[in-house]
C-alpha cells in the first residue's frame, strides 16, 4: 500500500477491506494497523475506537458508492467497459456492504439510511438526463431498489446456484447472465400496468391512509 496516501485514508481503506473479508468482529485494530502500515496507537488516535473506525468506514463506503453511481448517471448510456470498470472498483465496497448488513444493528441502519439519501440524489440526476422515469414516491422507490440490491448480496449463493455466477465473489466479466437479467427487469415492463391501475390508484388516494 503506497505511502503517498495520508495515513488516515490508508487506515480507512485497510479497514474496509478487512471488515469486508472477515466481518467487524473478526478484525482487530492491530490487523488494520498492519495492513495500513501504521501503528495501532495511530489508529486509536484518529478514530478513538474500533466502533469509531467502523463509522468512518461506513461514511467512506457510502460516499464511494454514490460517486460510482453518479459517474454512471453522468455517462448516460453505460458502455460495457465502463460498467466493468465500476464493478471492479466496487468489489471491496460490495463485500463491505455484504458483511455490514449481515451483521445488522444500529450501524447498519445508519448506513442504509445514508444510502437511501444518496440514492435520491443520483436517481434525481438520472431523471434529469432522461435515464430514469419519475416516481410517484421517490423515497419509497429508493428504499425498494436498495433492499432488492442488498438482498442480492445476502442471497448471492442462490444466484450462483441458479444462474451459475456469484455477484459478490465473481469478477465483473463473468456476471453477464446476472447483469442481463437485472437490466431487463429494470428497463422493460414486467407487469401490465392496466391490470394494476386500480391498486395504484388506491395507493395514491390520501383517503385510504
Amino acid at each position: 500500500m503506497g505511502f503517498e496516501m495520508p495515513a488516515k485514508e490508508r487506515i480507512v481503506d485497510a479497514a474496509i477491506d478487512l471488515f469486508g473479508e472477515r466481518g467487524f468482529q473478526g478484525v482487530s485494530i492491530k490487523a488494520v494497523a498492519e495492513l495500513a502500515e501504521v501503528s495501532p496507537s495511530l489508529v486509536m488516535h484518529h478514530f478513538g475506537s474500533k466502533s469509531g473506525l467502523k463509522t468512518a468506514c461506513d461514511l467512506e463506503a457510502a460516499a464511494e458508492f454514490k460517486k460510482m453511481k453518479t459517474e454512471a448517471v453522468e455517462a448516460g448510456a453505460l458502455p460495457l467497459t465502463l460498467m466493468f470498470d465500476l464493478a471492479r472498483r466496487s468489489d471491496h465496497i460490495v463485500l463491505y456492504f455484504f458483511r455490514s448488513f449481515v451483521e445488522g444493528g444500529d450501524a447498519a441502519d445508519a448506513l442504509f439510511d445514508q444510502l437511501v439519501e444518496d440514492a435520491l440524489d443520483y436517481t434525481a440526476a438520472g431523471e434529469e438526463r432522461g435515464l430514469v422515469y419519475p416516481a410517484t414516491d421517490p423515497r419509497a422507490r429508493a428504499v425498494i431498489f436498495l433492499v432488492q440490491g442488498m438482498g442480492t448480496l445476502l442471497l448471492h449463493r442462490q444466484i450462483r446456484r441458479h444462474l451459475g455466477v456469484d455477484p459478490v465473489f465473481d469478477p465483473p466479466e463473468d456476471l453477464l447472465p446476472y447483469i442481463s437479467a437485472v437490466t431487463e427487469i429494470y428497463s422493460r415492463p414486467t407487469l401490465n400496468a392496466e391490470a394494476y391501475e386500480a391498486l395504484l390508484t388506491t395507493a395514491k388516494d390520501p383517503g385510504n391512509e
